[in-house]
C-alpha cells in the first residue's frame, strides 16, 4: 500500500499559503495604518479650506506653524520616551517651571543668553532626576513622573507666589516668537533644525538603535549587552532638555509666565505621538510621523477656531481623533480591539 504523500504535501502547501496570505494581510494593514495619517491630514486640510476663506492664507499658515512648535518639541521628547517603553507625565509641569524660572531671570535684568541657558539646564536637570529615579531606584516611570508633575507645580507656584511673572526682553522675544528668517518665524526654524538633528540621532546612531531595542524588548536588549538603564536615563535627560527649549516659545509670545501656563501639555504631546503611530508598547515610532501628528492637532485647533466651533466641542473632536488613531494601530497590528 502506498503512503498518501501527495495529500500530505498538498496539506503542507495549503498551510504555507494560508500563512503567507495572513502575513500579506498584516503587511497591507500596516501600510494602510502608516499612510492613513497622511490621507487624514490632507482630507482635514481640504475640509477646512472649503469651509473657511482665511484657512489657506499665508498669515494663518504662519499662525499654525507657531502654534505647532510647542507641541512639536514636547512631541519630540515624548516620542523618545514612548519608543523606549516608558511614559512621562511631568512634561507640562517641567516646561512650566522652566518658563517661570526663565521669565524671573529676565525680569531681574539677567542677560537673555544666560536666562535661556539656565532654563535649558533646569529642564535637563529635571529630566535627569526623573531618569535616575526610574533606572536606579527601579520605580515605574508613570509613578515617578506623576510625582514630578505635582512637585514641579508646587515649586512653580512657590517661586511666583501664584502670580504671573512679567518681563521685558525684545531680543529674547524676537528669537523665540516675533522674529522671521526668510519669511518663516525663527521659532519654526529652531523646531525644524532640532527635529532634523533628533531624527538623525534616532535613526542613524547606535543610541537611537538602542532606544528601539530597549523599548521593543528590554530583557533581550540586556542579554545582548545593551546598557538598558543608561539608555533610559539619557532618554529622560534628553526629554528634559527638549522641554526646557519648548518653554521658551510660549513665554516669548506673551511676554510673561504663569505658574500653570503649560499644565496639560503632556496630553497634547501624547496625542501627537499616538496619532503619529508610535506604539505605546514601545519599540516602534518615528519623529517625522510625530511631526504630522502635531501638525494635525494644530490644524484641527486652528480650523475649528476659524469655524467658531465651541471649545468644549473641540476637545470632544480631539479625543475622538486620538481614539480613532489607537484603534487603527490595533487593527493594523491584527489585534482585537
Amino acid at each position: 500500500m502506498s503512503a498518501p504523500t501527495p495529500r500530505l504535501d498538498s496539506d503542507a502547501d495549503a498551510v504555507v499559503e494560508a500563512r503567507a496570505a495572513l502575513v500579506r494581510r498584516r503587511l497591507d494593514r500596516r501600510r494602510l495604518a502608516d499612510n492613513g495619517i497622511y490621507l487624514a491630514f490632507a482630507l482635514i486640510v481640504v475640509l477646512f479650506a472649503l469651509n473657511s476663506d482665511a484657512f489657506l492664507s499665508i498669515g494663518n499658515a504662519v499662525n499654525v506653524g507657531r502654534q505647532a512648535t510647542l507641541v512639536l518639541l514636547a512631541g519630540y521628547a515624548m516620542t523618545f520616551v514612548i519608543i523606549s517603553g516608558e511614559i512621562d507625565l511631568s512634561v507640562g509641569a517641567n516646561a512650566t517651571l522652566v518658563g517661570v524660572a526663565t521669565a524671573t531671570l529676565l525680569a531681574s535684568g539677567t542677560s537673555p543668553l544666560v536666562a535661556v541657558v539656565a532654563g535649558l539646564a533646569l529642564g535637563t536637570l529635571v529630566g535627569a532626576v526623573n531618569g535616575a529615579l526610574i533606572v536606579l531606584a527601579g520605580l515605574p516611570s508613570f509613578i515617578v513622573t506623576l510625582g514630578s508633575f505635582y512637585a514641579l507645580q508646587g515649586v512653580a507656584r512657590t517661586v511666583t507666589g501664584g502670580s504671573t511673572v512679567t518681563y521685558s526682553a525684545d531680543g529674547f522675544r524676537a528669537v523665540f516668537a516675533t522674529g522671521f528668517l526668510a519669511g518663516i518665524p525663527t521659532s519654526v526654524w529652531i523646531v525644524l533644525l532640532v527635529g532634523v538633528g533628533l531624527h538623525v540621532l534616532l535613526r542613524h546612531t547606535p543610541f537611537g538603535s538602542n532606544v528601539y531595542a530597549v523599548g521593543g524588548d528590554a530583557a533581550s536588549a540586556a542579554m545582548v549587552g545593551l546598557r538598558v538603564r543608561w539608555t533610559k536615563f539619557w532618554v529622560f535627560t534628553l526629554s528634559g532638555a527638549l522641554l526646557g527649549l519648548a518653554a521658551m516659545g510660549p513665554i516669548a509670545r506673551v511676554g510673561n509666565a504663569r505658574p500653570d501656563a503649560l499644565i496639560g501639555l503632556e496630553f497634547d504631546a501624547i496625542a501627537a505621538v499616538v496619532i503619529g503611530g508610535t506604539s505605546f508598547s514601545g519599540g516602534r515610532g518615528s519623529l517625522p510621523r510625530t511631526v504630522i501628528g502635531a501638525l494635525l492637532i494644530a490644524v484641527v485647533n486652528n480650523g475649528l477656531t476659524l469655524l467658531n466651533v465651541p471649545r468644549d466641542v473641540q476637545l470632544v473632536i480631539k479625543g475622538c481623533i486620538i481614539i480613532a488613531a489607537v484603534l487603527l494601530d490595533r487593527w493594523a497590528a491584527g489585534r482585537s480591539t
